[in-house]
C-alpha cells in the first residue's frame, strides 16, 4: 500500500486485544498499528480487553453475584449422594475458593497492593496479593466449569477441537468474559461504530476469545469490516485448507499475516474509498465474486527507520497491576542469526523477516518522548534479539546523553559481549536479560545450528551478572538425538552456574510451523509431524522420533532440577520469579540476586518460627511463645463438606458422601483436611491468645503433631503472627 496523499479519504478503526492478557502491562502490537495508521490521517482506537474484563470481573456487584453462584452450585452438588469425575473437579475448585467467596470484596483492597510501591516490594504482602488473585480465578473457574481460567491463561482452541465447541464460549455461563462483551463492549461499539475492527490473536491462550469476539461482532455489525491478525494466527493460517477457512470466515472478513501496519492502514483506506481488498498487502480474504480464498504471494514489512513510535494514549497504563508502568518498545524486528532449526517463523511464510533495528538516535529520542508522556523510564524491548554492535552504539549514546532509562531485552550470548561491553550495557540501564542458551551440550547445540559455544555462554552470563544485570537462562529438553546423559549436562550447567544466573526455565521442544524442524523434519531425526486429532489444524502438532528422549528420562531431569528451586523464590507467570515478567523486571531493580535473597529470607523466617520449639532454655522458649499471637489470615475459614474432597479417586470413579468433613478453606490452594486436634487449635487462634496459651492444652504426641501442623500453615501464609 502506497503512502497516503492529501486527496485520499480517511476512516475510523478500532483495535481489540482480547483476554487473557498481561495484567501487568499492555502488548505493543496494537499501539504500533494505531500510530502508523493515524500518521496517514485515520482515527484509530485501541482497547486492551484483558485489563478491561478484569476490572469488570472485580466490580463489587459482580463479585457478590459470583460468590452467590458458587454457593448455589456447592449446595446443589452437596444435595447428591455421589459425584462423578467432572462434578468432583468442580466441587474441589469451589471448596478451595470458599475462603475468598465468603468475603469476595476483600480482593478489591488486596489488589491495590500490586499498584502500591511499598506493598509491592514487601514480598510477604506481595505474595498475599498473588494468592488472593489466584483464588479469584479459582472461584471463576469453579463457577464457569469446565472453563479453567488463570490471570494469563484460557483453554485454547485446539483443546476444544471443533468450531462448535469454541463458539459455546459465546455463553456467559461458560465464558467469564462474555458478560463484558454483551453488557459493555457491544453497546459501546453500537453507539459509535467504526469502519474496521481489528482483533489480535498473539498467543494460543487468546485463540478462543478472538474467535468468539469475531463471531459476535460479525453477527451484530454486518456493515463493519472485521479483520484478525497476530503472531499465533499468522502461524495458524499457514496450515489451513478450505475446510478450516470456512469456519474462520464466519468470525472474520479478512486475516492479516505477519506485521500488520501496512495491512491495517490499507484496510482503512479501502473502507474510505471502496477499493478492492486485492491491493492490501499481507491479507487473506475471500473473493466475493469467485468465492476463492486469496492469499498474499509474499509478505511486506515496514521499515523500522520509518516506523512511528507506539501510541499508548488510549490505554491507562496506571490501571495495570504494577506500581510503575513498563513501556513496551520494539527496538528491532527479526533475528540477525536466523538459523536455529527449532525457531518458528511467526510471520506467516517460509522465509525469515529481514533483521532490522531502529536507528540509535531515533530510538533514544522516541524513548525520551515516551518516558515524558507516560511518566516512566522503564522499557521492555519487545523483540526476538538485538545484535551486540547495535547495543554498544545504543548504550554509548544513552550514556553520552545522560539518559536514565531502565530496560530489558533478549540476547544471544556471544563472544562480542566482552566484560567491558557488559559493564557499558549495565551503565546504560540494562536491568535484566533473557538468554536462550537452549542446551549445555555442544553436540546438541551444533545440531540445532545455534551457533553458540557453551564456554562462551557461561562466560557472558558471568560477566553480565557481575556487572549487575539479572540473567534469566532459557533452555529445553528433547531435541531429537539428545540422550539423557547429554540432557544431564544442561542440568549440571545450571547447577554449576547458579551463582551467575538470576533464574532459569527449562521447557520441552515443540515442533512448530515456520521452523526447519517442521518443514524438513527428517533432516533432523523427526520421523513424523502429525495433526491427527487436531481438526482445527491449530499450530501445535504431535511429533515423533525414534531418537526422542523418553518421558521417564524427562521426569528424572525435572526431579533433579527441582533441587534448584530451593535457590530461587519462584512463582508462576505473571508474577515475580517467572521468566521475563514486568513484576520481575521491577524486582530486579533491587539487584540481580533478589530472587535468591528472597528465598534466603523465607528460610530465615521459617527457622525463626521453629526456634522457640527447639530452645534448650525453657524459660527463653516460654518467653518467646508468649510474645507471639497467632491468627488466621484473611479469607481462611473452616468449611464443613459432605464429600471428602481430599480423597477424590485418582481413577476418576464416583465420590460418595460419607459423613461431614471439616476443611480449612483458603485462597492459596486445595482445602486442608482438619481433624479434632486441628479444629481445636484453629478455634483458639483468635488473634488474642498468645502461642503459649494456644498450645498449652496439647500434651504428649499431640503437641508435636499440632506444632507441625501450625508451622505448615505459617509456611503457606495461612497463619499470621503479631507481637504481644
Amino acid at each position: 500500500m502506497k503512502s497516503k496523499t492529501a486527496a485520499q479519504q480517511t476512516s475510523r478503526g478500532l483495535l481489540l486485544q482480547p483476554p487473557p492478557g498481561d495484567l501487568t502491562g499492555p502488548y505493543p502490537a496494537l499501539p504500533y498499528l494505531k500510530a502508523y495508521a493515524e500518521r496517514d490521517g485515520h482515527k484509530v482506537g485501541v482497547r486492551d480487553l484483558g485489563i478491561e474484563c478484569f476490572y469488570h470481573l472485580v466490580e463489587q456487584d459482580h463479585l457478590d453475584k459470583l460468590a452467590a453462584r458458587a454457593a448455589a452450585i456447592r449446595k446443589r452438588l452437596e444435595a447428591r449422594t455421589s459425584l462423578n469425575e467432572e462434578e468432583q473437579r468442580q466441587y474441589g475448585l469451589l471448596v478451595g475458593a470458599v475462603g475468598l467467596a465468603a468475603k469476595p470484596r476483600t480482593i478489591l483492597g488486596l489488589l491495590k497492593s500490586f499498584r502500591d510501591g511499598n506493598s509491592f516490594f514487601n514480598h510477604r504482602r506481595y505474595l498475599q496479593a498473588v494468592r488472593t488473585l489466584d483464588a479469584l480465578f479459582q472461584l471463576i473457574s469453579g463457577v464457569h466449569y469446565p472453563t479453567a481460567v488463570t490471570p494469563s491463561d484460557y483453554p485454547v482452541a485446539q483443546s476444544l477441537n471443533s468450531i462448535e465447541s469454541v463458539l459455546v464460549h459465546r455463553e456467559p455461563s461458560v465464558n467469564p468474559y462474555a458478560d463484558y462483551y454483551e453488557t459493555k463492549l457491544i453497546p459501546q461499539i453500537a453507539a459509535d461504530p467504526p469502519a474496521v475492527i481489528g482483533i489480535s490473536m498473539e498467543f494460543a491462550a487468546q485463540s478462543v476469545q478472538a474467535i468468539v469476539l469475531g463471531n459476535l461482532l460479525k453477527e451484530r455489525f454486518p456493515g463493519i469490516h472485521i479483520t484478525m491478525g497476530g503472531a499465533y494466527l499468522s502461524q495458524w493460517v499457514q496450515l489451513m485448507g478450505e475446510t478450516q477457512f470456512e469456519w474462520l470466515f464466519s468470525c472474520t472478513d479478512s486475516i492479516v499475516c505477519g506485521e500488520g501496519e501496512n495491512a491495517f492502514a490499507g484496510l482503512l483506506e479501502c473502507a474510505a474509498s471502496g477499493s478492492s481488498l486485492g491491493c492490501v498487502p499481507n491479507l487473506v480474504y475471500r473473493d466475493h465474486l469467485t468465492g476463492r480464498v486469496c492469499r498474499p504471494e509474499k509478505l511486506e514489512y515496514p521499515d523500522l527507520a520509518d516506523l512511528p513510535p507506539p501510541d499508548y494514549t488510549d490505554l491507562d497504563l496506571n490501571a495495570y497491576l504494577i506500581p510503575q508502568p513498563v513501556i513496551p518498545y520494539v527496538i528491532s524486528r527479526g533475528c540477525y542469526w536466523g538459523r536455529c532449526v527449532f525457531c518458528q517463523n511467526r510471520y506467516g511464510e517460509k522465509r525469515m523477516r529481514r533483521y532490522q533495528t531502529v536507528p540509535v538516535e531515533k530510538a533514544v529520542e522516541e524513548m525520551t518522548d515516551l518516558a515524558d508522556r507516560y511518566g516512566s523510564t522503564h522499557f521492555n524491548f519487545s523483540n526476538d534479539v538485538v545484535d551486540p554492535p547495535y547495543l554498544k552504539r545504543f548504550s554509548e549514546t544513552v550514556i553520552a546523553a545522560g539518559k536514565r532509562f531502565v530496560w530489558n531485552t533478549d540476547l544471544r550470548a556471544e563472544r562480542a559481549f566482552t566484560k567491558e561491553l557488559c559493564r557499558t550495557l549495565a551503565q546504560a540501564g540494562l536491568n535484566c536479560v533473557a538468554i536462550g542458551f537452549e542446551s549445555a551440550c555442544q553436540r546438541t547445540l551444533d545440531r540445532m545450528d545455534k551457533g553458540n559455544d557453551v564456554e562462551i555462554v557461561g562466560r557472558v552470563m558471568k560477566d553480565l551478572y557481575d556487572a549487575g544485570v539479572a540473567v534469566q537462562a532459557m533452555g529445553f529438553f528433547g531435541f531429537p538425538g539428545e540422550t539423557e546423559t547429554e540432557a544431564e549436562t544442561t542440568v549440571r550447567f545450571l547447577e554449576d552456574n547458579r551463582e551467575r544466573i538470576s533464574y532459569y526455565v527449562m521447557g520441552l521442544l515443540m515442533v512448530v510451523p515456520g521452523s526447519r524442524l517442521h518443514e524438513t523434519p527428517h533432516r533432523f531425526g523427526v520421523a513424523s509431524v502429525s495433526y491427527e486429532g487436531n481438526s482445527l489444524m491449530a499450530p501445535q502438532p504431535v511429533w515423533r522420533s525414534p531418537a526422542r528422549i523418553s518421558s521417564q528420562a524427562v521426569n528424572r531431569l525435572y526431579a533433579r532440577l527441582s533441587g534448584l528451586e530451593k535457590t530461587y523464590a519462584i512463582n508462576d507467570y505473571p508474577y515475580v520469579g517467572a521468566l521475563s515478567t514486568n513484576h520481575g523486571f521491577l524486582y530486579f531493580r533491587q539487584g540481580q540476586d533478589i530472587l535468591k535473597r528472597l528465598r534466603e529470607e523465607e528460610k530465615d523466617r521459617f527457622k525463626a518460627l521453629h526456634r522457640p520449639f527447639h530452645l534448650s532454655d525453657k524459660r527463653a522458649a516460654e518467653k518467646k511463645l508468649k510474645s507471639l499471637v497467632p491468627r488466621l489470615a484473611a479469607g481462611v475459614t473452616i468449611y464443613r463438606s459432605r464429600f471428602p474432597v481430599d480423597r477424590i479417586p485418582a481413577h476418576g470413579g464416583p465420590l460418595l458422601a460419607a459423613g461431614a468433613r471439616d476443611y480449612l478453606a483458603h485462597p492459596s490452594g486445595p482445602a486442608i483436611r482438619l481433624g479434632p486436634l486441628e479444629i481445636e487449635l484453629i478455634a483458639n487462634m483468635d488473634g488474642k491468645r498468645n502461642l503459649k496459651s494456644v498450645l498449652g492444652r496439647f500434651r504428649g504426641n499431640s503437641y508435636g503433631s499440632v506444632v507441625h501442623f501450625l508451622l505448615s500453615l505459617v509456611a503457606q501464609g495461612l497463619v499470621l503472627f503479631r507481637t504481644s
